[in-house]
């Protein structure tokens, strides 16, 4: 395993989850509308839900009980997909947006999942391991199709001083599902996984830091790149989580496993 890359992607991984979590308690009236109608005290839930974000960010940020965090985390998600986003979805479209961010939780169920993996002492089931990474890759796919269809909040991340805009979302949809691809179905997942992670952080860097930047107070903009910052921060968990080929007997593995 790539020692030093799983630290950082542990720290990159915790901030989002320590902001997340203040907004639960900043915007508390906003997020408890967002749990189920059939949930009784759905203010407690927006609260509990708050405290148990942060303290999974500050496990990760300094690496105590990540193993138990990054779990507990990674189901906490998966209860939010089947619960909230089957929910919306269900809906009334709103031109994607409830796809996307189904999509985006997903991704980052997957890369909790992957962190716990990773701090892991004993080799991890091959099988959950695939399970891991096409949970993070697949909805990446569909993430960078949504490139091709010029919805306005997915173009809206491209920086409006680039020329070309239509241009270039095309390019992030190709480099997104390039990228995805390549982590599926190369024998060595690490170094694609580490160009997404770069990849992602050079969006947030251009995109989301100049607007924060101009509009500290702006919630929409925290959410947004917290939310691509815990994306790029599972590419690097699922390229520090993945093992190198071993050739033995002339068949190679490339599952993901700490060494």
């Amino acid at each position: 395993m790539r020692t030093y890359l799983l630290p950082l992607a542990s720290l990159l991984f915790g901030i989002p989850w320590i902001i997340f979590g203040i907004q639960h308690f900043m915007y508390a009236d906003f997020v408890s509308g967002l749990v189920p109608a059939y949930m009784p005290a759905r203010i407690f839930w927006a609260y509990l839900t708050g405290i148990a974000m942060i303290a999974a960010g500050i496990s990760f940020i300094i690496r105590r009980q990540v193993r138990l965090a990054a779990f507990l985390l990674g189901c906490m998600l998966l209860l939010f997909i089947l619960l909230l986003h089957t929910l919306l979805l269900s809906g009334p479209p709103e031109g994607g947006i409830h796809w996307t961010r189904a999509l985006q939780d997903t991704s980052i169920m997957a890369a909790a999942f992957g962190l716990y993996l990773g701090y892991g002492t004993h080799s991890s089931s091959p099988k959950t391991s695939v399970i891991v990474k096409y949970c993070y890759a697949l909805p990446l796919v569909v993430l960078g199709a949504q490139h091709f269809t010029h919805n306005a909040f997915v173009t809206a991340k491209i920086p409006t001083w680039f020329p070309l805009i239509d241009v270039f979302d095309y390019l992030i949809g190709i480099v997104l599902i390039a990228a995805a691809l390549s982590i599926l179905f190369t024998q060595d997942a690490r170094r694609p996984a580490i160009g997404l992670g770069v990849f992602l952080m050079t969006l947030l860097l251009l995109h989301h830091i100049p607007l924060l930047a101009a509009n500290v107070r702006n919630a929409i903009e925290w959410t947004g790149a917290m939310l691509d910052l815990a994306l790029a921060a599972g590419a690097f968990i699922i390229s520090a989580c993945t093992s190198p080929p071993q050739r033995s007997g002339g068949q190679a593995s490339a599952s993901m496993l700490p060494e």
